[in-house]
């Protein structure tokens, strides 16, 4: 059995890093400097592809030019024959995911201005203003 350290396994590693941060690199610059950043990865499989984003909406902003990847690489690597361009979000496993937020219920005061008013609407606006502000009598029942 080979060892994992000799030589050649470890010259074929970093080739292939060598091989992804080049195909990276070309791929930021083809891209303006605001968005090239957000461009993380850049992997092919098939004739697609493959461009990593550390966000969402930063996926949407550059699939605006996913012509321009294709064409840039299309320019330099043409033997790849690229077809598509797919992108996919890489989730920061160490940040949160989101901040949970007790709702906001409206206080007394507001809860007795939603049933005045109430008095003054159609029926279903009236009934989910009530409902509103019930909201309020149910938080002042816990305290």
């Amino acid at each position: 059995m080979k060892h994992l350290l000799q030589e050649s396994s470890l010259t074929k590693l970093f080739q292939q890093a060598e091989l992804y941060q080049a195909l990276l690199e070309l791929g930021r610059s083809a891209l303006p400097e605001n968005l090239a950043i957000h461009l993380t990865g850049v992997s092919i499989e098939q004739q697609t592809l493959i461009c990593l984003t550390d966000g969402a909406n930063w996926a949407s902003k550059l699939r605006f030019f996913e012509q321009t990847l294709l064409h840039h690489y299309d320019q330099n690597l043409p033997h790849l024959k690229l077809n598509q361009v797919y992108f996919k979000v890489m989730v920061d496993l160490d940040t949160p995911a989101g901040i949970k937020r007790s709702p906001n219920r409206p206080d007394e005061k507001a809860a007795e201005q939603m049933k005045t008013l109430s008095k003054t609407l159609p029926p279903k606006l009236a009934d989910a203003l009530t409902k509103l502000s019930q909201r309020a009598q149910s938080n002042k029942d816990r305290d």
